[in-house]
This record gives structure tokens, C-alpha cells and sequence, in this order.
């Protein structure tokens, strides 16, 4: 049986933080990112309540500081289901601080994060968690669902790695043209627990952080064929959203230069050069187009120039692929006409205009 509470150390503060207590083994911890998402919390809890394998469930809700009904409606599932849903309360520090939560808390054998806006296909969930009771895997990957908001209508399976068996081990280091995405990735409780990732707070986007900073220990990952999270797409004020762009850009630019750092001074395997480069190239390639989103003013001008210098300077195996037409025109007339590229290149982005995930 689990404790009853669980204090949780960190630099120069500690705090006691309630978990409640299970009397059965938990396969997998879910983390359920939850910062006033008072009007979604419930259709993200509720499959759970449906789900064959609840008793071997460790659904913990990490409410990061909301001033909405957030803990309220938590608190809710935790009394109805105390084997099985926990709330931790814990100051605000954004999506990075929940999972780094999370993973200290967690009690089941494997581990994977939830946003309090999206949910799990609960008919998916029942063989993912008896395939993971045998599963030896550091990392077990899974397609996922992207779902649009307001209708709830499924758009469509992304990440569906078909060309790989299914439910065997394979050397995560050896996989050609593979980089997981966020909501794709489950790992085990004990890879993240056993060595130093820490995942930046207060910061948007850290989601790619997250993933690289765990497939850097994963030695080993399992396919499973069928989809396990649904992601809502869509919503006004989503971080890939025209919105959320323009408000956080900064802090994707946070995120870009500290994974190439990360993967220059950090990376143990060469062979899994790879996989990071596939998926930092891609945000390399969205700051560009971050900066194209933007009033295009003086100050983010030089911010532009500035990351661009700092690519080609140290960085030069991204700067000498990232050569789409705006790019090489802005960097051939040292980025005169950033205004007018700018906007032209905004208008024309559906991903950006239409708030369509893009994978980052």
C-alpha cells in the first residue's frame, strides 16, 4: 500500500503534498495537466470512470495554481474513486512544473501526460494497460487522435509508425526517420525517476523538451497499434495558435536554444543524432515562422537576425537546412523587407491562421 503523503523536495523550497493511498499495484500514472480547465476537466476524468482497468490506474491531477473550479471538480473523482485519482495541488509554474510534479509523485510502472483539455480513448485504454502490465520497453509509442473543438468530431490518426512491428523491444538509437511526439510517448516510471530530466518552467512548448530529454535515457521502445490520446485542436489561445504565437514566441525560442544546447553538450548516444535532429529541425524551422507571425517591428527584427546569427555561428548543421524561400531572401538582403515577408507569409499559413496542429 502506498503512503499517504509524499514530500516533494526542490531547490530552496519543499512542500507536502497529499497523494493518497492505493491498494493495488498501478500499471500507469497519468499526469493531468490541469490550470483552469474547470469547463474541460470532467470530459477529461470521466473515460477513466468507465475504463475495465481503473484499479490499475494512478490518475494524478496536478492543479497548478488555478483560481477556477479546477479543484473542486478534481477533488470530486478523487472521493469517488480514491484507489485510483489523486490531486496534487501546487503553486503555478506552468506545463513543464506539472510534469516535473508528476514524475516525482508517480506510482505506476509506466508514466504519460494528459492534458486537462484533451482526453484518453478509453476503449483504446483497457489492451494499452494489460499490454504494458508484461511490456519491458523503456518507451512504448502509440498513435493518438486529434479532435476539433466544439463539434468533438475525430479528424484524424496521427503518428501511426506502421512500418515497425508492434509489441516488441527495439533499440530505440537504430530506428531510421523516427522522432516521437509528446502525445505519442509513454515511459517508463522508472527511466524518468532514475536520471536527470527536468523539464524548464514557466515556458510554453516544452513538450519537445520533454520528449528528447527522455529518449536521450530510453534504450528501448515498444509500437502499439492503437490510438491512446485524443488532441483538441482549434481552441483560441492554444500555444499553436495565431494567438498564442504572437503572445509566447519568446518562449519557443527558449525552448529551441536550450535543446540544441541540451543535444551538443548532453546527448549519450551519436546514433541517436537522428532523432533529435528531425524534431528540432522542425522547431528550428517553426521560430522562423513564429518571427513571420509577429508586427514585425524593429525589436523582433533584431530578435530574428539574432537567432539567425546564433544558428549559423553555432549551429551550422540546422542553419544550412533551413533554406525555404523567405529565409534565404531575407538572409541574401540582410533581412530588409522582414515587414512585408512577414505578413505575406502569415496570410498564407493555414497552421498558423487556421490554429492547425503542426507537430511541435
Amino acid at each position: 500500500m502506498a503512503v499517504t503523503a509524499l514530500r516533494l523536495r526542490r531547490p530552496g523550497k519543499e512542500r507536502l503534498l497529499v497523494v493518497g493511498k492505493f491498494a493495488s499495484e498501478k500499471i500507469l500514472s497519468v499526469c493531468v495537466a490541469a490550470y483552469n480547465v474547470q469547463e474541460t476537466l470532467r470530459e477529461a476524468l470521466d473515460p477513466f470512470t468507465k475504463s475495465d482497468v481503473l484499479d490499475l490506474l494512478d490518475i494524478m491531477i496536478i492543479n497548478d495554481g488555478s483560481t477556477d473550479q479546477t479543484a473542486q471538480i478534481a477533488q470530486e473523482y478523487v472521493e469517488a474513486f480514491p484507489n485510483s485519482f489523486r490531486l496534487i495541488n501546487k503553486e503555478n509554474g506552468g506545463w513543464g512544473s506539472t510534469l516535473n510534479t508528476g514524475i516525482q509523485a508517480a506510482a505506476g510502472k509506466y508514466f504519460k501526460n494528459l492534458d486537462g483539455d484533451d482526453y484518453f480513448s478509453i476503449e483504446n485504454v483497457t489492451p494499452f494497460v494489460e499490454f504494458l502490465k508484461t511490456a519491458t520497453a523503456d518507451a512504448v509509442h502509440a498513435p493518438f487522435y486529434a479532435f476539433e473543438h466544439g463539434t468533438g468530431r475525430i479528424i484524424g490518426e496521427r503518428a501511426n509508425y506502421t512500418r515497425f512491428p508492434f509489441k516488441v523491444n527495439l533499440e530505440l538509437a537504430e530506428l531510421e526517420d523516427f522522432s516521437p511526439l509528446m502525445h505519442a510517448w509513454t515511459v517508463r516510471t522508472q527511466v524518468l525517476q532514475q536520471n536527470p530530466i527536468t523539464i524548464t518552467e514557466h515556458c510554453f512548448y516544452t513538450d519537445v523538451e520533454y520528449v528528447l530529454k527522455t529518449s536521450n535515457f530510453c534504450e528501448t521502445v515498444a509500437f502499439f497499434p492503437l490510438p491512446i490520446y485524443c488532441y483538441r485542436l482549434s481552441r483560441s489561445g492554444q500555444s499553436m495558435s495565431l494567438e498564442g504565437v504572437r503572445k509566447h514566441y519568446l518562449e519557443h525560442l527558449t525552448m529551441v536554444t536550450t535543446m540544441l544546447r541540451y543535444e551538443k553538450e548532453h546527448l549519450r548516444d551519436p546514433r541517436k543524432h537522428s532523432l533529435f535532429s528531425i524534431r528540432l529541425l522542425g522547431v528550428c524551422n517553426t521560430q522562423y515562422l513564429f518571427f513571420f507571425a509577429l508586427a514585425c517591428n524593429r525589436t523582433q527584427k533584431q530578435q530574428l537576425i539574432a537567432y539567425d546569427t546564433l544558428l549559423k555561428n553555432e549551429y551550422p548543421q540546422y542553419y544550412k537546412k533551413l533554406t525555404g524561400r523567405q529565409i534565404r531572401l531575407l538572409r541574401a538582403t540582410h533581412f530588409t523587407g522582414y515587414w512585408l515577408i512577414g505578413h505575406m507569409k502569415t496570410a498564407k499559413d493555414k497552421r498558423l491562421k487556421q490554429n492547425v496542429f503542426d507537430g511541435t
